[in-house]
């Protein structure tokens, strides 16, 4: 595998978990039923959305491992 082409995996791999597991929650938690919910409701639902995504992406990267991919 090359330099640029190991980079360019690395860069992706970064850029999903940061979309995933920092972006989205904070979008979900800014949606206006979430929103005006109760603060409990509000952090069990931007938690779960944060755990989902954070597992997805460890899925991902096993799956990508066991292919060869990374």
């Amino acid at each position: 595998m090359s330099w640029i082409s190991a980079m360019a995996r690395g860069l992706l791999i970064v850029a999903y978990f940061v979309v995933a597991t920092v972006w989205l929650p904070d979008k979900v938690a800014s949606i206006d039923t979430v929103e005006s919910a109760s603060r409990l409701v509000r952090d069990i639902v931007t938690a779960g959305v944060w755990a989902v995504a954070l597992a997805i992406g460890i899925w991902l990267l096993r799956l990508a491992q066991r292919r060869g991919i990374v």
